[in-house]
C-alpha cells in the first residue's frame, strides 16, 4: 500500500439511497465485504415520502435478500388505478397478474425513507454499514481498479484504494461526471408540484385516483398513514412556490377542478420540481460502474425510477460477487451493460409516452385522449399488458451475451422422434426463453411450517440460503420425446469444481416414464405436472436458473456438452 493511501478495499460504492443499499446488501450476502458511503447523515426522512411505488419484480429482489415480508408489513396494497372526469370514475384499471407470475400481484405503497431503513437494517445483520457524512471527491481510474478521495463533513481527506467503484449516487452522480459519461437527454418543461397530506374524501384506499381535468391531470396514492395521500399536479400551470401555495393550489385541486369533493387539511411535505430524461451512454468503463439514477432519470409515472435502481442493483452485484470470489471471469460483467441499459432506455421511452399524454392542453386532442382509455381500459388484454409492464415483468435479457440455449428444431425432431418429438419440440420452444424471468408457478404442495401453497421460487430460492445458481432438469411427460432415467445428470453435466456452485433439482412429473432411484440431488414433485406445462417440457429438458431469476440457459434433449460448454462463459 502507498504510503499516501489510507486503506484499501475490494469494492466502493457512492452513494447509500435505494440502489446503493441494496447493492451492498447483495454482495454481503455473498460474503464480499465493500465501503459504502453516503455525504447524507441518515436515510431519507420518513416525513419525505419520495419513491413510493415498490414493483412486483423489485420486491422479489427484496424478498431473496430477506427483506420482503417487512415490508409488505409496513406498506400499504395498491391494486389499481381509478381514472375520473368531472367527478365520475371513467375507468377502473384493476393489475391483471396472473398467479403464476408473481406472489405481488399489486403495487406495494412505502416511502422511501422505510424502504431504505429496512434494506439497512438488513445490511448491518449482514456485517455491512455505512460511513455517513462522507462524499465522493474524486477518483482516478486505471486498469486495476480507482484510487478514491473521499471527504468528511469537517473537510478533511482520505484516500482509499479499490479494485471496484460504483456510484449509485443520484441525479448529479460524481462518479459518472468523473467517467465523463454522456448523459443525453434533455428537461420537461411543465413545473410540478406535490405534497403528502391529510385529505377527507371518499376515494378508495386500494388504488390509485387520476383525475383528468381543464387543468391537466391531477394524481392522488394513498398513503400507508391512515388518511394520508400523496398528492401530484402534474397539469404545469401553476407558479405555486411555497408549502402555502402549494397547498391552496391542492385544495382547488381537490374539490372544484376535480370534482371529487375532496377537502385538504394538514400538509406534511410539499415539493416543486421539473423532470429530467436522461441515460447514459453506458454503465460501464473499465473497473467503474453507474447505477440506478446516476445512470438514468425519467418521469415518476408508472413508479420505475426506485425500482428500475435496486434492479440495477440486483443484476451488478451476483457478477461481481462472483468475479470476487474468482468463481467466474471478469469478462461476465461486460454483461452489465448489454442487459441494463436497454431496460432504462425503454423506461425512458415509455415514461415519455405517458407524460405526452399527461400533457396535452388541445382540448380536441385531451378528449381523444380520455376516450381512448376509457376503451381501453376495459379491454382484458391491455389491461394484463398494462399491468405486466407496469410491475417490471416484462423485463427480459434476450440479447445477452451471457444468455444461450441448445436446442433441436423441429425437423430434426420429427425424423428421430416422430409426431411426438415434433410435439415436444415445439412445446420447449414455446417455453420460456433465456434472458426472461423464471416463471414463478404455484405448486400443489403446501409449506409444512405455514401451510400456504409454495410457489417454484420457495424452492428454488429459500430464505435464508445462500445465493447461486440452479439447475431444474425436467424428466418429460412423453415417452417418446426423449424422457429418460436422469441418475447420471448431475454427475456428468456438472463437473466436481462446480458441484458446491450449481444445485441440481429433478423435477418430477405425475407420472415418470421411468423412476431416477440413482439420483442424488434434490428432487421437485410435480404431480398436476404444471411445472412440466409451464416451461414446455413435454420432453427431457433442462433450465439453469441465475441467482437474480432469470435464465440463463436451456437445452433439449439432455447434451453434456453444450451445457459444459455453456457453463465456461460463467464458472472459472
Amino acid at each position: 500500500m502507498a504510503e499516501w493511501i489510507d486503506r484499501e478495499v475490494q469494492v466502493l460504492i457512492s452513494g447509500a439511497g435505494p440502489t446503493g443499499l441494496t447493492l451492498a446488501c447483495e454482495l454481503r450476502r455473498w460474503g464480499v465485504d465493500c465501503l459504502l458511503v453516503d455525504e447524507k447523515h441518515d436515510t431519507t426522512p420518513v416525513r419525505e415520502s419520495r419513491a413510493l411505488g415498490i414493483q412486483a419484480a423489485t420486491m422479489d429482489v427484496f424478498r431473496r435478500m430477506g427483506v420482503a415480508d417487512q415490508m409488505r408489513d409496513e406498506g400499504l396494497p395498491a391494486h389499481g388505478v381509478g381514472v375520473y372526469r368531472g367527478g365520475k370514475k371513467l375507468v377502473d384499471v384493476r393489475f391483471t397478474l396472473s398467479p403464476d407470475e408473481t406472489r405481488f400481484p399489486y403495487i406495494l405503497v412505502l416511502p422511501q425513507g422505510r424502504t431504505e431503513r429496512i434494506v439497512l437494517d438488513r445490511l448491518e445483520e449482514l456485517g455491512g454499514e455505512v460511513e455517513w457524512y462522507t462524499r465522493l471527491a474524486s477518483f482516478k481510474a486505471d486498469v486495476d481498479g480507482a484510487t478514491v478521495e473521499l471527504k468528511t463533513d469537517d473537510g478533511r481527506s482520505n484516500f482509499v484504494r479499490t479494485r471496484w467503484l460504483i456510484g449509485c449516487d443520484g441525479a448529479r452522480s460524481a462518479v459518472r461526471h468523473g467517467l465523463g459519461l454522456a448523459f443525453a437527454g434533455d428537461e420537461y418543461p411543465e413545473r410540478y408540484l406535490l405534497a403528502d397530506a391529510e385529505v377527507a374524501w371518499n376515494q378508495p384506499t386500494d388504488e390509485g385516483t387520476v383525475a383528468l381535468t381543464s387543468e391537466g391531470v391531477f394524481v392522488a396514492l394513498p398513503l400507508p398513514e391512515k388518511g394520508l395521500w400523496r398528492l401530484i399536479d402534474a397539469g404545469g400551470r401553476s407558479n405555486a412556490q411555497t408549502p402555502e401555495e402549494i397547498a391552496a393550489r391542492f385544495a382547488v385541486l381537490l374539490g372544484p377542478i376535480s370534482g371529487l369533493g375532496g377537502v385538504l387539511g394538514e400538509t406534511v411535505w410539499t415539493s416543486a420540481f421539473t423532470i429530467h430524461r436522461r441515460v447514459v451512454d453506458r454503465y460501464r468503463a473499465g473497473r467503474v460502474f453507474v447505477a440506478g439514477d446516476a445512470a438514468h432519470l425519467h418521469s415518476p409515472a408508472g413508479g420505475q425510477g426506485m425500482n428500475t435502481g435496486v434492479q440495477d442493483a440486483a443484476n451488478l452485484a451476483w457478477k461481481l460477487a462472483m468475479v470476487l470470489r474468482g468463481e467466474a471471469p471478469e469478462s461476465i460483467l461486460e454483461s452489465y451493460d448489454p442487459e441494463r441499459r436497454p431496460v432504462g432506455e425503454r423506461v425512458l421511452r415509455g415514461t415519455d409516452r405517458a407524460m405526452s399524454m399527461i400533457g396535452l392542453r388541445n382540448p380536441i386532442a385531451r378528449a381523444l385522449r380520455d376516450a381512448t382509455l376509457a376503451g381501453a381500459g376495459r379491454i382484458e388484454a391491455f389491461r394484463r399488458k398494462l399491468s405486466r409492464e407496469v410491475a417490471e415483468l416484462t423485463v427480459a435479457y434476450p440479447n445477452s451475451p451471457i444468455v444461450a440455449e441448445s436446442r433441436t428444431g423441429w425437423v430434426m425432431a420429427a425424423a428421430r422422434e416422430g409426431a411426438t418429438g415434433f410435439n415436444a419440440s415445439e412445446a420447449f420452444r414455446r417455453g420460456p426463453r433465456p434472458g426472461e424471468r423464471m416463471p414463478d408457478v404455484l405448486l400443489t404442495q403446501s409449506d409444512p411450517t405455514t401451510g400456504l401453497p409454495q410457489r417454484l421460487s420457495d424452492v428454488v430460492f429459500p430464505e435464508h440460503a445462500p445465493p447461486g445458481h440452479v439447475l431444474l432438469v425436467f424428466q418429460g411427460t412423453q415417452p417418446e420425446s426423449g424422457a429418460y432415467r436422469v441418475d447420471f445428470l448431475a454427475e456428468e453435466f456438472i463437473p466436481p469444481h462446480l458441484a458446491d456452485r450449481i444445485r441440481p433439482i429433478l423435477v418430477e412429473p405425475h407420472k415418470p416414464i421411468e423412476v431416477s432411484a440413482g439420483w442424488r440431488g434434490e428432487r421437485l414433485a410435480d404431480p398436476a405436472d404444471a411445472l412440466h406445462r409451464r416451461f414446455g417440457a413435454q420432453g427431457a429438458c433442462l433450465f439453469l436458473i441465475r441467482p437474480d431469476g432469470f435464465i440463463g440457459f436451456r437445452a433439449r434433449p439432455l447434451e453434456p456438452l453444450a451445457f459444459r460448454e455453456y457453463c465456461k462463459r460463467l464458472f472459472l
